[in-house]
């Protein structure tokens, strides 16, 4: 049923005994009966809609009537209320604010009246001394009560370090909120100080400003900062809730824990950005749909030019949710091996043992070799002469594992005897045998080289040969095979050599034991 609120200036101009309308529009008038309150559509003149100063005598008594009866009065302020509420609804399009949930346009519109109240209760606004020595006092009060705020969000603040320390949490977890608190008093006191000199010199700064543009100025601050603080403080929960369950302990422990908490904290960081964003542009009466549209549009048309992007993220979540590796770990990926040092969703970043730093886009994976997952092998291939009893160099590795095992310094670090494969291969020059010892994860090079130098010094001990390549020269013979070997003719060069040597040697030890008499003979 449709009421249009001009109704009753209609009444007023008809008990005025006025006759001439105004050109409005024709008035529907509720015509409810007390059962069912339907209102009954006025008669047209001719087809065409009446004026206001064309209501009949029988529209009027109607409307009489229905003020008169009490039913049908309260079906008629009922339906104008659901007609009020209607066009609330349809003037605020539907959008369910914040600040309208918390009535904080109420809350600052109150402040700003209280505040104005104050000032005109002080009185001392009749001339220009008056009003100067009112912005003073107004000034010293704001100052006073920024101390206090800032005083109060310090004690806060400081009553929390006992609780933040027993939950296991930051020292400055939710700091920042009382930091908010801090602005938020800084800003209203800005603004109510402006809203002082306003009211006092409103002659001077009319044209600059205005009390309705300073109350907006109120209302929108305090329902920016009330956002702001609504969001920071549902991060630093979670921040707190992540620290207080994975705690620098399990955090040293657990790499994947190291690993997915930073991306986990990202995804939420951006996630809430990007609502905190939406929410302040809805409080400033700014349409977020068309951005939502463009911004899919924009997200499909990225998702045709950077699918290797989308590839990235995609297989990085892939690796990660299945704990394909963690940072710590040594992996060998995209043909770089390196220690995982940093992890996101999109590359991973390896630092090989000369300190090179590898960046690896996870679309780039397609095999990952973690050499240190849980626990890590060290294969050992020794090779000995032919000439050694294997079984022998087998008990003497054994031995050394024993000796290992044993020790205070890699003790600890062996997880299982040493395991003997048995004789892997004919080399050229040596006999392979293979072996592997279990370690923990990251100690198997440390472990490995250990063994290495002890294997040489028992080795040496029990005098068994490391085989190095040999070559033997041979230089062939001729159809009666009397040409000798090459080492026969080298022995008898050498011996040539040896005797010319022998020679000189002795004719300047002969000069030496004589060495006056060719001169004294030329002289003589």
């Amino acid at each position: 049923m449709l009421l249009l609120l001009s109704a009753p200036a209609a009444v007023a101009q008809e008990s005025d005994g006025s006759s001439q309308g105004t050109g409005a529009a024709a008035i529907p008038v509720a015509q409810a009966s007390p059962g069912a309150g339907a209102p009954e559509k006025p008669p047209h003149a001719s087809g065409q809609a009446r004026t206001d100063s064309e209501l009949s005598p029988d529209q009027l008594d109607r409307l009489v009537g229905l003020l008169e009866d009490p039913a049908r009065r309260n079906l008629f302020l009922k339906d104008l209320k659901r007609l009020r509420q209607a066009t609330d609804a349809t003037a605020g399009d539907g959008a369910l604010k914040i600040s309208n949930a918390l009535s904080v346009d109420d809350v600052a519109t109150e402040i700003v009246r209280d505040y104005s109240s104050f000032l005109n209760g002080i009185g001392l606004s009749a001339n220009e001394a008056g009003r100067l020595l009112l912005l003073a006092i107004a000034a010293v009060i704001l100052l006073v009560a920024v101390a206090i705020n800032n005083r109060l969000a310090g004690f806060v603040d400081g009553k929390l370090r006992p609780v933040r320390k027993r939950a296991g949490v930051g020292r400055s977890r939710f700091s920042i909120i009382f930091g908010i608190q801090r602005w938020l008093g800084y800003v209203m006191a800005l603004i109510l100080f402006g809203y002082t000199g306003v009211e006092l010199f409103g002659e001077m700064l009319g044209e600059l400003l205005s009390k309705d543009a300073l109350r907006g100025a109120a209302r929108v601050s305090l329902s920016l900062f009330l956002i702001v603080a609504v969001f920071c403080a549902l991060w630093e929960t979670i921040n707190g809730v992540v620290e207080h369950y994975f705690g620098e302990r399990m955090l040293s422990a657990n790499a994947r824990v190291r690993t997915l908490v930073p991306l986990i904290r990202n995804l939420l960081l951006f996630t809430l950005t990007v609502m905190t964003v939406l929410v302040v542009l809805s409080e400033l009466d700014i349409d977020v749909m068309p951005l939502l549209a463009g911004a899919g549009v924009f997200g499909i048309a990225i998702g045709f030019g950077a699918q290797t992007l989308v590839k990235d993220f995609l297989t990085g979540f892939t690796i990660l949710l299945e704990d394909l590796l963690q940072v710590g770990d040594i992996v060998t990926v995209g043909g770089r091996t390196g220690e995982v040092t940093h992890i996101t969703l999109r590359k991973i970043e390896l630092r090989a043992l000369d300190g090179t730093v590898h960046t690896i886009p996870f679309s780039e994976i397609s095999v990952v070799d973690n050499l240190t997952k849980n626990y890590s092998y060290y294969m050992l291939e020794i090779g000995v002469a032919y000439r050694e009893n294997t079984d022998e160099v087998i008990s003497c590795l054994h031995a050394v594992d024993e000796e290992m095992r044993q020790s205070e310094d890699f003790g600890s670090l062996i997880l299982a005897p040493l395991e003997v494969l048995g004789v892997d291969a004919f080399a050229d020059s040596a006999v392979v045998i293979k072996a592997r010892t279990k370690t923990r994860a990251h100690e198997k090079w440390r472990v490995g080289r250990e063994f290495n130098r002890r294997i040489k010094l028992k080795f040496d001990r029990e005098g068994i040969e490391i085989p190095f390549p040999h070559q033997t020269l041979y230089f062939g013979e001729d159809k009666s095979g009397q040409a000798p070997p090459a080492r026969v003719a080298l022995h008898k060069q050498n011996s040539a050599e040896e005797a010319t040597g022998d020679a000189d040697r002795a004719d300047k030890a002969d000069r030496a034991y004589k060495p006056d008499s060719a001169e004294a003979i030329e002289d003589s």
